[in-house]
């Protein structure tokens, strides 16, 4: 339970976590805060909570401070959100949602996006495959050159050495 009394959660965020100063508190510091008796947690399930907060946040920063309370608290209302007061609700929080029709214009969008860049990958492909036939034609020709090079002057060429010719 919290422990702020008849203090309302936006009021311990605005008055002692930094509010007023434009600072934004973490979940963890929230939930500490208005739990808190004293200087320490009131019992084992509390503290227990605290830290399953503070290592699924550590363990995946990328989660919102939303996604993070409901991987701990697992709530079944969807009403309130766990950690934040009781007049705070989960739109307040993760704004508004998306309508099936915004969705499935943005599923098309990247289905759409995903055809173009295999299609491009594609066309990569063949091109490095033309590029490796055609080295390999050179390198025949070049090798026919040389060949037909040595034949004439009746002179021998290591093959290190002719390596190091050609690239030079």
């Amino acid at each position: 339970m919290p422990r702020t009394g008849s203090k309302p959660f936006r009021q311990v965020i605005w008055d002692d976590l930094g509010g007023n100063n434009g600072k934004k508190p973490s979940l963890v510091d929230v939930f500490y805060s208005t739990r808190k008796k004293g200087t320490q947690l009131p019992n084992a399930e509390t503290t227990q909570k605290y830290e399953e907060l503070r290592e699924t946040m550590a363990k995946d920063p990328s989660l919102s401070q939303v996604e993070v309370v409901q991987q701990v608290f697992k709530s079944k209302s969807r009403d309130r959100v766990v950690g934040f007061g009781g007049g705070i609700k989960l739109k307040d929080v993760r704004g508004p949602q998306p309508s099936r029709v915004e969705l499935q214009t943005k599923l098309n969008a990247a289905n759409k996006h995903n055809e173009v860049l295999a299609n491009r990958v594609e066309e990569v492909q063949a091109e490095n495959n033309e590029m490796k036939e055609r080295v390999s034609l050179v390198e025949s020709r070049m090798k026919m050159f040389q060949d037909a090079l040595v034949s004439q002057l009746n002179v021998t060429i290591p093959t290190s050495q002719a390596g190091s010719e050609m690239q030079e």
